[in-house]
């Protein structure tokens, strides 16, 4: 059960923004949007989300900065994070998983993909902060 559901998407392609706001919303979340790290940590405080969804290809601030930058903020080490990127590369995805990443999606995600993942981390744990 995803309903209720505060989630911060960082992404600075609105188009996919749009997409994964339109969706979430329909199934009952709450959605946040910054187009690059330094808005996503701003928006962070504001929302304390249940799961942020990452691009890391971004201007300014990318998203392995913006890792870095909320893990070193104590309230925000745990906070689930779903990667969607382009990078495929091993050392890419190594990063993500020693920045406690708790899933990697590449772009294109579909539909089902993207709908699944976000299940598993929101169903599976309902109670996280």
């Amino acid at each position: 059960m995803i309903k209720q559901k505060s989630i911060l998407v960082v992404e600075d392609d609105r188009f996919l923004s749009d997409i994964y706001k339109r969706q979430l919303q329909a199934k009952g979340c709450s959605v946040a949007v910054g187009v690059n790290g330094m808005e996503g940590l701003a928006l962070l405080e504001e929302t304390k989300p249940d799961l942020i969804l990452l691009d890391l290809i971004m201007p300014g601030m990318d998203g392995f900065d913006f890792l870095e930058a909320m893990r070193a903020l104590p309230t925000h080490k745990k906070r689930r994070v779903i990667v969607l990127t382009n990078l495929g590369q091993e050392s890419d995805k190594e990063r993500c998983r020693a920045l406690g990443v708790t899933s990697v999606l590449f772009k294109p995600v579909t539909p089902p993909e993207f709908h699944r993942a976000v299940q598993s981390v929101l169903g599976e744990h309902a109670n996280h902060a």
